[in-house]
């Protein structure tokens, strides 16, 4: 066996260079930047008014009151989508819209709820400053600034910026391809009769939804019965990034998980991990491909996709190797009794000005799903170590748990 550092190196090592393609915008949703985007345009593109209005001169309107309002004429108009053409000159104004170019000698928009006009004769009754109501070229952003960051996830405001400079593709990580391999020859889907015997299979969503959840995309289920030959049909014929195996990589009669992925040429690089839940992982490359044989109990299942297959997930879709993480404070004293380390399955509770509490949770059992499902993640501690009340420790964060109750 080796260690949870050892065996998190070795991953590490082995993960090939995350792949890369271009994308049209709308497909890009969700997916990370491969490279920093710089702006091929200037945001405004053109000068142009913020309201609607008036455009004139400052000089013309700067001492414009009620009681003395400052007289111009109206010669036109700049619509948005279709600009004044000519040149405002002195006592002059044009009509204004919203978002239209700025006319031609104008450096000031006054408002309509500021003015009168009546046959083509405008009265200036209020301005308060020159450049009131414009919006300058450039004055969010010029050409070669940058835009988003590499790494950037592309959500609904990144993909609206995008399109306002008019970048209609952009190149991103391609988000990493698994194949699921569920063996057990006890298994039966949840909507199926089930005998006396049989065993409902929770790996099978479990997984997929874990995968998606991690940014990956499942591009094939099976689900096989524990038969060696079987076995190396599916591996061989799984056409992935990661394959991941669930079951049949521990020392019975038929385990084949292990022996399968060798037949296919996968050469082992670890099998057996100090740790507690999940000891029997197994791990395996081929040229790109890797393959995670993890434990049939769908808790060790779990616990090992979230330790050490997540983080690949994230780091093939072209994010740092790593996990969620926060710190926590003890409530009670929690012992590890055993001779593995143990990853301990905890809750979280919001203390306002005095951060996160952590208890562990009551069964924390390979086979029981609730030691899953009523955490918000879990902690790790080393053979004999004791945390004591009050001790902080880091909490390895669930996705599906984003907030504590």
């Amino acid at each position: 066996m080796i260690s949870i550092t050892d065996a998190l190196s070795i991953t590490k090592k082995n993960i090939p260079p995350p792949k890369m393609q271009e994308y049209l915008i709308e497909h890009s949703v969700e997916k990370y930047l491969s490279k920093d985007i710089l702006a091929p345009e200037p945001s405004p593109r053109y000068t142009n008014s913020a309201m609607d209005g008036y455009a004139v001169r400052w000089e013309d309107v700067s001492d414009a009151s009620k009681e003395n309002p400052a007289v111009l004429s109206v010669i036109g108009e700049s619509r948005a989508g279709i600009p004044f053409k000519g040149r405002v000159e002195k006592k002059e104004a044009v009509r204004i819209s919203t978002g239209a170019m700025l006319a031609d000698g104008c450096d000031t928009v006054v408002r309509v709820e500021d003015t009168l006009e009546s046959d083509d004769t405008l009265q200036v009754m209020a301005v308060k400053k020159k450049g009131q109501d414009i919006r300058y070229k450039g004055e969010e952003f010029n050409v070669g600034d940058l835009l988003l960051h590499k790494r950037t996830k592309i959500s609904a405001p990144q993909a609206a910026l995008l399109a306002s400079v008019g970048i209609a593709s952009v190149k991103a990580y391609k988000p990493c391809d698994v194949a699921i391999l569920v063996t057990g020859s006890e298994l039966v889907s949840a909507g199926e009769s089930i005998a006396d015997h049989q065993i409902r299979d929770s790996n099978m969503i479990m997984l997929k939804t874990a995968i998606q959840e991690a940014g990956g995309n499942v591009v094939s289920c099976l689900r096989i019965s524990d038969n060696k030959q079987a076995t190396i049909d599916a591996i061989g014929q799984a056409r992935a990034d990661i394959i991941l195996c669930t079951g049949g990589v521990s020392v019975g009669r038929h385990d084949h998980v292990k022996d399968a992925a060798e037949a296919n040429d996968f050469k082992p690089l670890f099998w057996r991990i100090r740790q507690k839940p999940g000891k029997p992982l197994y791990f395996a490359k081929k040229e790109k491909s890797l393959l995670f044989g993890l434990p049939g109990n769908p808790v060790s299942a779990f616990m090992c996709f979230t330790h050490y297959v997540r983080p690949v997930i994230t780091t093939l879709n072209g994010l740092p190797f790593g996990w969620p993480t926060v710190s926590g404070e003890s409530t009670d004293d929690i012992i590890n009794n055993g001779k593995r380390t143990n990853m301990i399955r905890v809750q979280l509770t919001w203390r306002p000005n005095g951060g996160y509490c952590i208890s562990n949770t009551e069964k924390q059992g390979s086979h029981m799903l609730t030691s899953l499902s009523g955490a918000d993640g879990y902690i790790i501690l080393e053979p004999e170590q004791i945390l004591k009340s009050g001790e902080r420790i880091d909490v390895y964060r669930y996705d599906f748990r984003r907030e504590p109750v």
